[in-house]
């Protein structure tokens, strides 16, 4: 049986003082990592929620100054937001009028060649009864 050498194991056992469960946000030198940098994205989104929802219950607490400072942030808001859907309502129009046009060429095909395919069964029906009333022998057999 070969001799197995244990100072090539590795043993991790967490970090010292780390609790179950609870994720760390900086490196051991204080900076964040990538997850420490988006929860405090997420948390600053938070708490703007959290101002604004404060905010409009308690608006007559508001001085004028703030009051004017959320009423412009929140015009500009909508204003983006109507830009933005004019901007994609615009690539939508062409968007569903492309679909349309291809949707109408394809009924269109579908239609002529279920025309021609039935007008060339009718003739091949019509032509082997003439045949047929003539004397002529019609089938290959």
């Amino acid at each position: 049986m070969p001799f197995i050498d244990s100072n090539n194991e590795l043993y991790h056992h967490g970090i010292l003082g780390m609790k179950w469960g609870v994720r760390r946000y900086q490196n051991p030198d204080g900076s964040l990592t990538d997850a420490g940098k988006k929860h405090n994205r997420d948390q600053e989104l938070s708490d703007i929620r959290e101002d604004r929802r404060k905010a409009a219950k308690n608006a007559a607490f508001l001085s004028d100054k703030e009051l004017d400072a959320r009423i412009r942030r929140l015009e500009k808001e909508r204003r983006l937001k109507d830009l933005t859907a004019q901007e994609l309502g615009t690539g939508k129009k062409k968007t569903n009028k492309l679909l349309e046009n291809v949707g109408n060429q394809v009924v269109n095909k579908i239609i002529v060649d279920a025309v021609v395919g039935s007008a060339a069964a009718a003739i091949g029906v019509a032509a082997k009864t003439y045949l047929n009333s003539k004397g002529f022998p019609t089938s290959m057999g």
